[in-house]
């Protein structure tokens, strides 16, 4: 049972390792404002953080949310579903942000400031380090709650069944 249920996790974590490498690329783009940034870059950016990001929310819906329930009794799990799906929301809007102010620097026509784009910047990736690392937080957790699972001896009522 494990198997089936983690054969996502890498998954994800490659996702989560991915998403770790975009907030390390606009940590040093909001160091070094203002700075000229490069339009293969910026056409980076603009294709790649928001799918990439979508396809980890899919995952984590798929892989976290639905095992929850393993972690947690019924009046968390409702909240937290609640909060997660939130989260996302947020999450997905903040990205669009980013790539809407990468988009207009391109063109040259962003009228924020250098000190509002390091400010946007860095709220954005100081959020996705700490989704990250709750999510990891809560990955571990599900994983400790299945091998305890599969740990578990067989029911006489299983065997007797069989």
């Amino acid at each position: 049972m494990t198997n089936i249920l983690t054969e996502n996790f890498p998954e994800l974590e490659a996702c989560y390792g991915q998403l770790m490498g975009w907030c390390d690329l606009l940590e040093a783009i909001a160091d070094f404002l203002p700075c000229h940034i490069e339009d293969r870059l910026c056409e980076t950016i603009i294709h790649g953080l928001v799918p990439l990001l979508s396809t980890t929310h899919l995952l984590e819906a798929r892989v976290v949310s639905s095992h929850l329930g393993l972690i947690m009794i019924d009046d968390e799990l409702t909240e937290a579903v609640e909060r997660r799906r939130t989260s996302r929301l947020f999450d997905a809007d903040a990205a669009q942000e980013v790539v809407d102010a990468i988009c207009a620097l391109k063109a040259g026509r962003c009228h924020l400031s250098w000190d509002a784009i390091g400010y946007l910047l860095r709220s954005f990736f100081c959020s996705m380090r700490r989704h990250i690392k709750a999510e990891r937080e809560i990955v571990r957790q599900i994983l400790k709650a299945l091998e305890r699972q599969d740990a578990q001896p067989v029911s006489v009522d299983v065997i007797e069944a069989a």
